[in-house]
This record gives C-alpha cells, sequence and structure tokens, in this order.
C-alpha cells in the first residue's frame, strides 16, 4: 500500500484536501494536529517540529494500508525515503495571504509576525520544498476535488509498484 505526504506552506489547502479525502474514508492524518510535534530550542530560538519517533510509528503501522500525511516542518526530509511520493502544495503569494486572512479553521497567520513568517518562508522555504517533492499542484489552478483526486491516483500508483 502506499505513504503519501502532502506539504506546503499555510494557506495552499493541506487540511482541506485531507479532509475530503478523510470524508470520502480514507486514512489521513494531519501532523500539526494529533501531538505529531514538539517543540525544540535551537540557536535561533524556539522551533516546532516532528517528533521524530511519533511519526516513524505512525509510518510504520501504516504500512499495510493506505496512509495520506500532511505537515511542513524541518525535520521532515528525515522521513522523505519512507513515502511513496512527496506532493506539495502551492500557490502564489497574493492567494496563500488571502486564504490564511480569510480562513476561520486556523488563527495561524493573522498576526503581523506570523504574516511575516509565511512571506519568509514563501522566500526561502517554499524553494527547498519544491526542489524536493515528487508531484507539484498549484492548489490555486485546481480545486479541492480535484487535488484529492491526483492524490487517490497517486495511491493508486504506489499500490501497483508494490505488488
Amino acid at each position: 500500500m502506499g505513504v503519501i505526504f502532502v506539504t506546503g506552506l499555510s494557506g495552499v489547502g493541506k487540511t482541506s484536501v485531507l479532509r475530503k479525502l478523510e470524508n470520502e474514508g480514507y486514512d489521513v492524518v494531519d501532523t500539526d494536529e494529533h501531538g505529531f510535534t514538539k517543540k525544540i530550542t535551537t540557536v535561533e530560538g524556539e522551533e516546532i517540529v516532528w517528533d521524530e519517533e511519533k511519526i516513524s510509528h505512525l509510518i510504520e503501522r501504516r504500512k499495510r494500508s493506505h496512509l495520506v500525511l500532511s505537515g511542513c516542518y524541518s525535520n521532515q526530509g528525515k522521513f522523505y525515503q519512507s513515502f511513496d511520493y512527496v506532493v506539495l502544495l502551492e500557490v502564489p503569494l497574493d492567494v496563500m495571504l488571502d486564504r490564511v486572512n480569510q480562513r476561520d479553521t486556523n488563527p495561524y497567520g493573522k498576526h503581523p509576525g506570523e504574516r511575516a513568517a509565511i512571506i519568509e518562508s514563501f522566500t526561502y522555504v517554499l524553494p527547498k520544498l519544491r526542489a524536493s517533492a515528487n508531484v507539484v499542484i498549484d492548489t490555486s489552478k485546481v480545486g479541492i476535488s480535484e487535488t484529492a483526486d491526483r492524490l487517490k491516483s497517486l495511491m493508486i500508483i504506489a499500490n501497483q509498484v508494490r505488488i
């Protein structure tokens, strides 16, 4: 079976596409939720990263069924070899900021400091995410349903490769 990892900056549609897949009966995990992160201290200050032990256990438990998980953390690259596909969702910066400003499910990005962090991530983090992704989907050009369909197609391909 397949493990698909969906990544991208805030406001690109990760949560929305996972919700759609979950409503269709797919096994999904939004690692922003469910306690899969921890706070660490770095030379630059505090940072939230994946709890690597919890992520490892999650992937190991799900090897026999499809799993779509999402997140965007500095240590996610340590797990790329465990994923059948790394899918980057992206949108232009103005679309991302507008989506973050309008959403009511997550308060992140409404504070000026958070918006500045989003803009900085767009400049410095997004190119790294793009370089490491197998698939890139611009969700300003395709809707949630089509994005979910593309992820389902990847799960089918991953299953065929494993057979």
